[in-house]
């Protein structure tokens, strides 16, 4: 049963979504049973969704709800499948009039480093957390870990994807310097520009 519901689940976003909406659906965990000769009775299957239109979550909430309740069905399941979402996190979306007060400062300070134009992206933020649970406006910026020239070489390479571990891979290792230096660099910078703007 737990089989057959993570191929459909993983047959969701092919199936059922826009193709131009981005979205995301990741079964990266099943949990059932200790040994191979005794059949459990519970399985877990622990299910991760990014998307970037809040209509489209739903749309795909429900359709994990369907197949897994039709797939509980069609398996004769003893007792209906029980939902638990772990963590909801809401759409981050920079404040438009903050993003270009400090994308000037940063581009006095980064130079040729900075650029304000970034992909539309699927990460999962708790970030946006802190700013819409009081109503504040806020940025989320992006800071590179990789060394320069190495990031440039794999890029020229088409092999950025291939060669340099994201941050949720087990080899990712963001470089200290100077990433360090460029996180730093932007809160002060982002604090300043803050404190400025309330004067």
């Amino acid at each position: 049963m737990a089989a057959h519901i993570v191929v459909r689940l993983q047959s969701i976003v092919s199936r059922e979504i826009d193709p131009s909406d981005i979205s995301v659906l990741t079964v990266g965990s099943i949990q059932a049973g200790d040994t191979e000769n005794i059949i459990v009775d519970t399985a877990e299957i622990g299910v991760d969704i990014r998307s970037v239109k809040p209509e489209t979550r739903e749309q795909l909430l429900a359709s994990i709800r369907r197949v897994v309740d039709a797939e509980c069905q069609a398996s004769a399941a003893t007792a209906p499948p029980v939902y638990k979402i772990t963590r909801h996190l809401p759409l981050t979306s920079n404040d438009a009039g903050m993003m270009n007060t400090l994308s000037g400062t940063f581009r006095a300070h980064f130079g040729d480093s900075y650029t304000s134009e970034m992909d539309t992206q699927t990460v999962s933020e708790d970030f946006s957390v802190l700013a819409t649970s009081q109503n504040r406006p806020y940025v989320f910026w992006h800071i590179g870990g990789v060394e320069g020239t190495l990031y440039d070489q794999k890029e020229a390479e088409g092999r950025l994807l291939d060669d340099i571990p994201a941050n949720h891979s087990s080899n990712f290792a963001p470089v200290l310097d100077p990433t360090m230096r460029t996180g730093i660099d932007a809160l002060v910078i982002a604090a300043l520009t803050f404190f400025q703007e309330k004067r």
